[in-house]
C-alpha cells in the first residue's frame, strides 16, 4: 500500500528468525523480498473518482474521491502503454475515471544498519511487480526513508522520525533534521517489526509509491 539480481531472494523472516528478533527487541524487515519486491494482489484498492490534476513529467495524477479527498499517485507503464483507449495521455483533468490502485505499502521496517540500508537502496533501485500480472517488473516504484524515531502511535501503526535520508520519488527532500511522519504501516510483517521499535532507535524503511494500475475514463 520497497533490492540486485531479480532472482535471488532474502525470504520474508518467520518462525524462529521472528522469534528471535522479537525477544531481542530488535525490528527486522517487512515484506523482505529484497531483490524480488512483490506487491500482493490483496492491496489492490478500486475506485471511481474525478481527475484533479494531471503532472505528465512525472506521469503524476491528483484523483478526488469522495471518502478519501485529494489522492496523488503515479501511473504505472501499464497506464502509459495501453492501446486501448485508456493511456495516460488521454487523461484530462475534469476526467470521471475508475483506477484500480496500490496505495503506499511497508517493504522494510528495521533498524538502520549498514547491511539494512545496503538491501533497501538495493530494493529502491529494484522496483516491485505486482503479484499475479505478468510483466509487471517495475510497475511499482519504491522509496526508502531513513532517521531516528521521534514518535510511536499503535494504534494508527505509523512512525515519526528526524528525517536522515531518503525520499519519495519526483517530492521535494525534506530538510536534514526535520519531523517526518512515515505512511501507516500496513503488511502484518511490518506490524510485527512496528511492536519492537522503540523511540530514539535508528530506523529505515522502504514503501511503495501510491500507484495507478488500470485508469478506465467513465466521461
Amino acid at each position: 500500500m520497497t533490492t540486485a539480481n531479480r532472482r535471488t531472494t532474502l525470504k520474508w523472516l518467520a518462525g524462529a528468525s521472528i522469534a528471535a528478533a522479537a525477544a531481542t527487541g530488535l525490528a527486522f524487515p517487512a515484506m523482505a523480498q529484497t531483490v524480488d519486491p512483490v506487491v500482493p494482489a490483496k492491496y489492490e484498492n478500486f475506485k471511481r473518482g474525478t481527475i484533479n490534476s494531471l503532472d505528465p513529467k512525472t506521469r503524476g495524477l491528483t484523483v478526488i474521491w469522495a471518502d478519501k479527498g485529494r489522492v496523488k499517485m503515479k501511473a504505472s507503464d501499464l497506464v502509459v502503454k495501453d492501446t486501448v483507449g485508456n493511456a495516460y495521455s488521454e487523461l484530462k483533468d475534469g476526467q470521471t475515471v475508475d483506477i484500480h490502485w496500490y496505495d503506499y505499502l511497508d517493504f522494510m521496517v528495521a533498524h538502520g544498519s549498514p547491511s539494512e540500508l545496503a538491501t533497501a537502496k538495493a530494493m529502491v533501485a529494484t522496483g516491485a511487480r505486482i503479484e499475479g500480472i505478468p510483466g509487471s517488473q517495475h510497475q511499482v516504484r519504491l522509496f526508502t526513508m531513513e532517521g531516528t524515531i521521534t514518535k510511536l502511535d499503535p494504534a494508527t501503526y505509523t512512525v515519526s522520525i528526524v528525517y536522515a535520508s531518503g525520499g519519495e520519488p519526483d517530492k521535494g527532500v525534506p530538510a536534514a533534521g526535520e519531523v517526518i511522519q512515515l505512511p501507516q504501516i500496513l503488511s502484518p510483517e511490518g506490524q510485527a517489526a512496528f511492536k519492537t521499535l522503540k523511540t530514539g532507535e535508528h530506523l529505515v524503511t522502504v514503501f511503495s509509491v501510491q500507484t495507478a494500475l488500470k485508469i478506465t475514463i467513465i466521461r
